[in-house]
């Protein structure tokens, strides 16, 4: 195309542009990719945690017998739907991520726990299994997990609408940028603008020249920030690849994430593109 070539993209502050977009894009990318995760973890405790809760009996008191009365009462509730005591090695197993690898864990008085899975169409009432389990004996103890999956689930939510307002931030202070960017370009090309304003030149040709200019450089920009995203991503899915669990879930982006990601430099190129035309415009209309 010959048309740009009048306004060249590697003079003046207008070389950095690309830069400045691939700094933008990298943060942006990493604001969206935390907001994915913390948005397929909360999906994951919604679809773990909710109706379930876990009925606690100390090792002092948890003897075979204790444990089998507690699970019969268990089961004779309304509104359980399943009732599973857990072994020693899976107890053992959700301590490890706090407690390491090592013989600590054998060493330790673990308590019984039992997994209760509640119906979700016939709530069961705790207070009146609570009592039950009273009478059966000291030290049993039901946790319900929705008063702290509510408070986690809300701080999940608070970090996301975060995350959008970072997001929000990166692309004004991209836009800003651009403008700048472009203000300058146009000051630079004045003689050339007002050239082809007396050959003719309809001011959205002139636009045209500066937009096509700008989104070569923040696609150019974007996939530069695109690919330095993509090692760091995978440089951190490497190191929380450690905390996947029951608590945190699988932490690895979904394909329609990845791909959502992957548009950022065509979103960053079409945000220039628009940014810079506007601009133009805008400094075509104080031309006498």
């Amino acid at each position: 195309m010959a048309g740009p070539d009048l306004i060249p993209d590697s003079e003046g502050a207008g070389r950095f542009l690309p830069w400045v977009v691939a700094v933008m894009v990298f943060f942006a990318a990493l604001a969206g990719a935390a907001g994915l995760a913390l948005n397929q973890a909360t999906g994951t405790w919604r679809n773990d945690l909710a109706n379930t809760i876990t009925v606690e009996i100390s090792p002092e008191d948890g003897d075979l017998a204790r444990v089998a009365a507690v699970t019969k009462a268990l089961g004779e509730t309304a509104g359980i739907e399943e009732v599973r005591p857990l072994a020693v090695a899976e107890i053992a197993k959700l301590l490890q991520p706090w407690l390491g690898g090592s013989n600590l864990i054998s060493e330790l008085p673990l308590p019984h726990l039992i997994d209760v899975r509640l119906s979700p169409n016939q709530p069961a009432d705790l207070s009146l299994l609570a009592k039950r389990l009273a009478a059966i004996g000291p030290g049993i103890r039901i946790d319900d997990h929705k008063i702290w999956l509510g408070k986690l689930i809300r701080l999940s939510q608070s970090l996301q609408w975060m995350m959008l307002a970072c997001l929000a931030m990166i692309c004004f202070a991209t836009c800003s940028v651009v403008i700048f960017g472009t203000r300058a370009a146009f000051a630079a090309h004045l003689e050339v603008v007002k050239l082809l304003h007396v050959m003719g030149a309809r001011d959205g040709y002139i636009a045209r020249l500066f937009l096509w200019r700008a989104m070569t450089m923040g696609l150019k920009g974007g996939l530069i920030g695109l690919a330095v995203t993509a090692v760091a991503l995978f440089a951190l899915s490497r190191l929380a690849a450690d905390l996947e669990g029951p608590l945190f879930g699988n932490l690895t982006l979904t394909p329609l994430g990845l791909l959502s990601l992957a548009t950022l430099p065509l979103l960053a190129a079409l945000l220039t593109a628009l940014t810079a035309r506007r601009t133009v415009l805008r400094e075509l209309s104080r031309m006498p």
